[in-house]
Parts: structure tokens; C-alpha cells; sequence
């Protein structure tokens, strides 16, 4: 009797596995009742992706740079920086004695802490100061403190060697222009400039990195007196509503020339002051709504940009915009964002002489996008391109956008499964 039931269930055993054989041929069913067997992976080229694409300039805003950057390279690029001491110390106290006006100052200095990482020192270096405090200058314009960069303003300065320069620089002020501030109570704002015998560019700490520039001076002529340390601190614009602002202008970076030529069907990112790229995508209903995406990939191509070198890596992310569809105004939402390798895993590392393409993975953004198609409002399918950091390195990377030709504008290739379908036979 054993024996019977065994020579049953084997024949039963057989037969299920001859019923899931055939079923190979005959649809959809058989991935449901036998999940061992292969399923077929399909591709796709979409040509174009894109419905929109642009380029926004201005990031981050002023003064939320991660470092000032001095920057001299020809009549291409040359950025300055700006450092207010809005409240310098008018007393001091000597040793044994009570407080006293200061009269005079003696060794005034300016301390920058530079980062010389990604840095392009020519063989010398020269940092000038200049005083670009104007009660009747326009407080937040930048083109009215550019104009106060004169040689008659020049209040200090140096030059270093390229050995000889250190991660930190004390760079002399005229004691005679220091002592003024203090003794009429004006603020001492400084305008710094950077040149050297060659291509030059070097980032200075600032108050957002922890490492931002101290006036230091003495305030009698006795060398072995502590030298009294003042920290940057803006007062302007005044008022309540204003703290932010004060803020970001304590230190920041001016540009006074960006004569890299912009170039018609691309989009940028990077650069100074910083460039964003949003791309918003248009994909077929049936990827969306009838597939399942096991894997997205998105292809740009790098066009060359001449100014650059092997020395200008520059770091592009690509984030998921958040901005929802009532925001028309598109440079606001390049500023709503998620965090960097969310739903779109890759960054890419990329320099501006190069070209070729370059491929970025969004299998999860797309299964997410196929998740909000319940929504009522769901937010554009959209994505921004980011420098990392910006307005600090002078790269910039381009690619070619939706309105470039076929075989250079961005397209997307899509690996997929049919989603299966259950009727009756």
C-alpha cells in the first residue's frame, strides 16, 4: 500500500512539472504558479526624456559660500573677498592698572586660514588689502563695493613665495589706518585681493567653515604686550528683521570677472558664482503605469569647456526636486531638493576639458515616480543638477540639453518586465 501511494505522488510530482513546461508558451500564467522559471528583461531608449531643461546662476546666495575663494587667472575669472569687523576693541587693560583708551595700535595684522587643497599657487603669491567701508555705498550691492577696490584704499598687504606659504598667513595693516577706526568708531571692512606671476586660485576659511579671518593688533608700542584679537561681525543692514543677512555678510566671495563664453543648447553646473541644472522629464505612460523598472539609466553628454584643467575636478550630484506643481517659479524650486543620493545613486566627478558620456542610475526615482501616479497633485517628475561644493572651485561642467541634437541630447535607457495579467483561459 506504501508502495502505491509512492508510485502516485511521483506521477503527480511529473505531471505538475510537465503542466508548468507547457505553460512556458502560453502566457503570463506561468510566472505565478512556477517563480523559478526566467523572466525576459526588456530595454528601451527613450529619445527624447526631457521636456524642459534649464540653467539657474546664483548659488549658494551670498556670504553661505562653504569658503571665500581669491581667484586671478587673466581675463577669464577673478573673484575677491570681503571681511567686516564692525566692532573693533578701543580698550585695553595693562597689566596692575585699570582700563585705558587705546591712543595707538602697533603690528596690525589680518590672520587668513587658507585651504589649499584643489589650489593653483603660482610661483608668488600676493594678498593686498583694501578698506571698503562707504557709509554712502548701497550695503548689500556688489558692484558698489568692487568700485571701492582702488590704490588709494589699499590699506595693507604682502607677498609669500609659494614654498613659504603656510596654511595660515598674517598679512600686515597700516597701523595708522587701523588706529582711525577705532578712535572715530567705524567699522573696518576688508576687501581682499589675490595675484601672483601666474594662474592663481585658493580658498580662504570663513565663519561657516570654523576657521574665520582675526584683526590682531597691539595697543601700545611694547612688543611684549598681548596683541588684542578681533573677530568678524557684520551690523548692516540693521534691524530686527535682518539677522540672516547681517549674517551673510560677514564674509563672502565677490566676483568681479567671469569671462567664460556660454555656449547655446547646454546647461551648466558649477561655476562662479554657482550654476544649477534642472531637468524635467517626460516618460511613456506605459513605463509608468504597465512595467516593472529594474533599472533606469540616465545619459548626459559632456560638452568641453577650454577653460580648465586636469587640477578642476568638480563633484556633481543629482537631487530629487521636491518643489510641488504650484511653484511656477523654477530657480526657487532648484532651491527644494532632497539630500544627495536619494532614489538617484550616483554623483560623477568630472572635468571641464573633458567630454564624453555620462551616466546617472535612477532605478529607485523611477519606481517611486510609478508610485505617485495615485496622487492628485504629485510634484513634477523632475531632477536638479548640483555642484558639491559650490562657488568655491572655478570649474564648470556642461552638457548638452533637450534641444541639441539626437544623437548628443540627454535620453534614458529603461530595463523592464511586463507586468503580468490574469484572465481567464
Amino acid at each position: 500500500m506504501i508502495r502505491r501511494l509512492a508510485i502516485l505522488l511521483a506521477m503527480f510530482v511529473v505531471a505538475g512539472a510537465g503542466a508548468c513546461r507547457e505553460s512556458l508558451d502560453s502566457g503570463a500564467a506561468c510566472p505565478a504558479l512556477c517563480p523559478a522559471q526566467s523572466v525576459a528583461i526588456r530595454d528601451t531608449l527613450i529619445n527624447p526624456v526631457l521636456v524642459f531643461d534649464s540653467t539657474y546662476v546664483g548659488y549658494p546666495e551670498r556670504g553661505r559660500e562653504q569658503a571665500m575663494l581669491l581667484a586671478a587667472r587673466g581675463d577669464t575669472l577673478e573673484t575677491r573677498g570681503v571681511i567686516r569687523f564692525d566692532t573693533l576693541t578701543a580698550f585695553y587693560v595693562p597689566t596692575g592698572d585699570t582700563a585705558r583708551t587705546i591712543t595707538r595700535v602697533d603690528s596690525s595684522r589680518v590672520r587668513l586660514v587658507l585651504d589649499r587643497a584643489k589650489a593653483r599657487l603660482p610661483a608668488q603669491v600676493t594678498f593686498d588689502v583694501y578698506d571698503v567701508d562707504d557709509s554712502t555705498a548701497a550695503d548689500t550691492s556688489a558692484a558698489a563695493v568692487l568700485a571701492l577696490f582702488t590704490a588709494d584704499r589699499r590699506i595693507g598687504g604682502t607677498s609669500f613665495l609659494r614654498d613659504s606659504l603656510k596654511d595660515t598667513v598674517a598679512v600686515p595693516l597700516s597701523d595708522s589706518a587701523v588706529l582711525e577706526k577705532i578712535v572715530n568708531k567705524r567699522r573696518l571692512r576688508l576687501g581682499l585681493r589675490a595675484s601672483g606671476n601666474g594662474p592663481l586660485s585658493v580658498r580662504v576659511g570663513t565663519v561657516e567653515t570654523g576657521s574665520a579671518a582675526e584683526v590682531s593688533y597691539r595697543p601700545n608700542a611694547d612688543t611684549s604686550a598681548k596683541p588684542l584679537l578681533v573677530g568678524p561681525i557684520s551690523s548692516t543692514p540693521a534691524g530686527a528683521d535682518f539677522p540672516e543677512i547681517r549674517s551673510d555678510l560677514t564674509d563672502y566671495t565677490l566676483v568681479a570677472k567671469y569671462a567664460v563664453q556660454q555656449d547655446a543648447n547646454t546647461m551648466s553646473v558649477g561655476g562662479i558664482p554657482g550654476r544649477r541644472a534642472y531637468l524635467r522629464f517626460v516618460l511613456p505612460a506605459y513605463i509608468v503605469d504597465s512595467t516593472t523598472v529594474v533599472r533606469a539609466t540616465l545619459r548626459l553628454t559632456q560638452r568641453p569647456l577650454a577653460f580648465g584643467d586636469a587640477l578642476d575636478t568638480i563633484t556633481i550630484h543629482a537631487h530629487v526636486a521636491l518643489a510641488g506643481p504650484h511653484v511656477t517659479d523654477l530657480r526657487r524650486a532648484t532651491n527644494v531638493i532632497s539630500a544627495p543620493g536619494l532614489l538617484v545613486n550616483d554623483s560623477l566627478l568630472v572635468t571641464p576639458a573633458d567630454s564624453g558620456v555620462r551616466s546617472i542610475e535612477m532605478f529607485g526615482l523611477l519606481r517611486a515616480w510609478a508610485g505617485q501616479r495615485v496622487l492628485v497633485n504629485p510634484p513634477p517628475q523632475a531632477i536638479v543638477l548640483r555642484a558639491s561644493p559650490e562657488s568655491v572651485l572655478p570649474a564648470e561642467a556642461r552638457f548638452y540639453s533637450t534641444t541639441a541634437g539626437a544623437t548628443l541630447r540627454p535620453v534614458m535607457r529603461i530595463s523592464y518586465i511586463p507586468r503580468a495579467t490574469f484572465g481567464v483561459p
